[in-house]
């Protein structure tokens, strides 16, 4: 983005529904499908089987639907202590729970939990990035020398991600920008910049100074918005809310506390981290702000049908206005 990069589809973050929400350092580990498959049910607080009021198919739903339905159930004041709603399955025999989701079952039993007996906690969990670097069909990008592949390049997924398809993504494309890498290294003239590195290092070591604010601290902040206004269900209120929070956060980065440590300096690290979310975070709003639909992941609430005229991928790049390829 800063060498100005061409990013495309950023707004389409696909979620997985269940993901663990409790105890906070297993916070977003995946529960797989398979849990409902076998016959869990999600219920709300108040005990209640709440897909039933959004989809005939219940637990069985697409992925985006039952997202959709549980986020929902939470920002309504329907969800559970830690944040989550609850997915059971003790009504099922023990051994159809200890053989056929043995990993689940160890997975919560590690931390306290028997699903045999008591039910899960869970949230939908950000899964996989479909927006990224514009590519072309061998990796190449808008600017000379590099090269994009796996979840950092875009486009590759549309809308929305087959299960699956991930994997064959990295195989593919990891391949093909390989092979193109390769044959420009044959006959590229590229050479370093030392001024360029000088002054990107005295960058970063300007960042090492004394503060009152954590880049934990900004992280927190920034997590809590994008989780409320940009997450699963948006509309234009929440979007531009969310971006002016973003702005406000990046407007506190010269605030932040970054002790000087050894060569690894971790809090230096969660500087320049939290530093780039913000810019992340930024972007994948203003394209959701811009498509006016929904499509894929992407959902808002203000326009809920998928429209003809919004065939086409929104591109964002640091050095020129958005533009639109169509598909």
């Amino acid at each position: 983005w800063e060498a100005g990069a061409e990013l495309i589809d950023m707004e389409q973050v696909q979620f997985h529904p269940t993901g663990m929400v409790w105890p906070e350092s297993r916070r977003g580990v995946l529960v797989t499908e398979a849990v409902r498959g076998e016959g869990g049910i999600l219920l709300n607080k108040d005990g209640e089987r709440f897909m039933e009021k959004y989809d005939p198919r219940l637990e069985l739903a697409t992925r985006d639907v039952v997202s959709r339905a549980i986020y929902n159930e939470i920002m309504e004041g329907r969800g559970t202590e830690h944040g989550g709603v609850y997915l059971d399955v003790t009504h099922l025999p023990d051994n159809v729970i200890e053989e056929k989701l043995e990993t689940m079952f160890l997975q919560f039993l590690d931390v306290g939990v028997d699903i045999r007996e008591e039910p899960m906690e869970v949230a939908p969990t950000a899964h996989h990035f479909m927006g990224g670097v514009r590519i072309d069909p061998w990796c190449r990008t808008n600017l000379k020398n590099l090269f994009a592949a796996g979840e950092v390049a875009g486009g590759v997924h549309g809308a929305n991600r087959l299960g699956g398809n991930a994997l064959a993504d990295t195989q593919v494309f990891g391949r093909r920008a390989g092979i193109s890498a390769a044959k420009n290294a044959l006959k590229s003239d590229f050479r370093l910049n030392s001024v360029y590195v000088e002054v990107e290092e005295y960058r970063i070591k300007n960042k090492v100074k004394e503060g009152d604010l954590r880049p934990s601290e900004i992280k927190r902040r920034l997590h809590e918005t994008m989780w409320e206004n940009v997450a699963i269900i948006r509309d234009e209120k929440s979007l531009k809310s969310a971006l002016s929070t973003i702005r406000s956060l990046q407007g506190e980065l010269d605030r932040l506390d970054v002790p000087e440590g050894s060569r690894f300096n971790k809090y230096l690290q969660e500087a320049l981290e939290v530093e780039n979310m913000l810019k992340t975070a930024a972007l994948v709003t203003r394209s959701a702000i811009i498509r006016k639909e929904s499509r894929g992941s992407h959902f808002r609430k203000d326009y809920p049908k998928t429209r003809v005229e919004w065939k086409k991928s929104i591109v964002l790049s640091k050095n020129k206005k958005p533009y639109f390829i169509k598909r």
